[in-house]
């Protein structure tokens, strides 16, 4: 990355987004590993706390709502290996 031949190959500049999708990556193989449990990831949006000195537009309690609502499921709605973002199952690619 020093010599900026990433860009060419379309990686970013920083290593964010690319950790994000490492973590998309094992919910799914934790999941597939680890059938009886649920395994989910959450985008909890930009959310404004302290890591980021309050700039997020989304308040936290709002941000956690998704994880909330996963983590009180009824074992009747079980979901596994999915990535969610305001309470809906999305494409891990967020297209």
């Amino acid at each position: 990355a020093q010599d900026g031949s990433h860009a060419a190959k379309k990686w970013p500049n920083t290593g964010y987004g690319v950790s994000k999708v490492g973590i998309i990556a094992m919910t799914k193989v934790f999941a597939r590993e680890n059938p009886k449990f649920m395994v989910n990831s959450v985008d909890p949006g930009y959310c404004a706390t302290d890591q980021n000195n309050n700039q997020g537009f989304i308040p936290a309690e709002r941000g956690a709502l998704t994880a909330f609502l996963l983590a009180t499921l009824p074992n009747d709605q079980f979901s596994s290996g999915l990535h969610w973002y305001e309470e809906q199952a999305i494409n891990w690619s967020y297209q």
